[in-house]
């Protein structure tokens, strides 16, 4: 009787936490520290959002939008999942990622890659005059005098089948500057494992699709994913690569996030770290 009692509060007071913890958004500052980085692009500055899934632009999205612009990046980096489910009109949707990119300027522009929600021929179906470049097993390369920055993106947004992650990535990388800086841009964490033994400097990938929900102690809740349940977002490392995980900005299905709260991430490349200053 008790239980039953507590049962109903309990519930509420969890979705309550669970919905409030969706727009709690963290905005992360981090550098990525790399003495091979051309000095042409030493302080560059890039920003990672990801899992919009755009239903309408309201006081959220207009956060995010006054966070990006005034963090002055050089460019933005946008991982996939911008309808907010499978179906969702892709004429509409399209509609609301112009009108939230719009306002938004940046020194090189505006970088995409499909999301796994992005279904329907949902890229196939890009607006003329976007604002945006979509990244489909292809790369953009930024020429600063002698110096080359490339970013790569492939067509499937789960890089987990090994095969054709791979197959993908290798024809993204084709023709690509061969003394580039390589960051391949994506949506998966399977994607730190793909890229070992290839020509890659960095990876950027958001996720929430799995990290929407933590167990404190576990982990993520991992479904198709085949990276180990304790990687959590932030910086991972296999062999000499790096990856940058986000947990992405929006929801998806039911809008409620447990100990994962949304974030837009901001990542400085820097050829070597700052002098600390000595104490005088």
């Amino acid at each position: 009787m008790l239980a039953g009692i507590l049962a109903g509060p309990v519930l509420f007071s969890t979705l309550a936490w669970g919905y409030t913890e969706t727009r709690r958004l963290r905005v992360t500052h981090t550098q990525f520290i790399d003495e091979s980085l051309p000095s042409s692009f030493d302080s560059y500055r890039l920003a990672l959002i990801g899992g919009l899934h755009l239903k309408k632009i309201g006081t959220f999205e207009k956060r995010i939008q006054h966070i990006l612009a005034e963090n002055s990046p050089d460019i933005l980096l946008v991982a996939g999942n911008i309808k907010p489910s499978h179906g969702a009109d892709n004429q509409f949707v399209h509609g609301m990622l112009n009108e939230f990119l719009a306002p938004l300027q940046f020194p090189d522009g505006i970088l995409a890659v499909r999301g796994y929600h992005d279904r329907k021929h949902f890229w196939d179906q890009i607006p003329e005059g976007a604002g945006y470049r979509l990244l489909s097993n292809s790369h953009f390369a930024i020429q600063r005098r002698q110096d080359c920055l490339a970013f790569v993106g492939i067509q499937s947004p789960h890089a987990s089948h090994l095969d054709r992650g791979q197959n993908q990535l290798r024809e993204s990388l084709r023709n690509c500057p061969p003394a580039s800086y390589r960051i391949w841009l994506g949506q998966s964490p399977d994607m730190l494992r793909i890229a070992q033994g290839f020509p890659l400097n960095l990876i950027v990938a958001v996720d929430n699709l799995h990290h929407q929900v933590r167990i404190p102690g576990y982990g993520v809740l991992r479904r198709d994913s085949k990276v180990p349940a304790a990687w959590q977002c932030g910086w991972l490392q296999e062999g000499h690569l790096f990856l940058y995980l986000s947990p992405g900005a929006g929801t998806r299905g039911i809008p409620l996030r447990f100990f994962m709260r949304p974030e837009v991430a901001f990542i400085d490349l820097k050829k070597t770290a700052p002098q600390q200053q000595v104490p005088r």
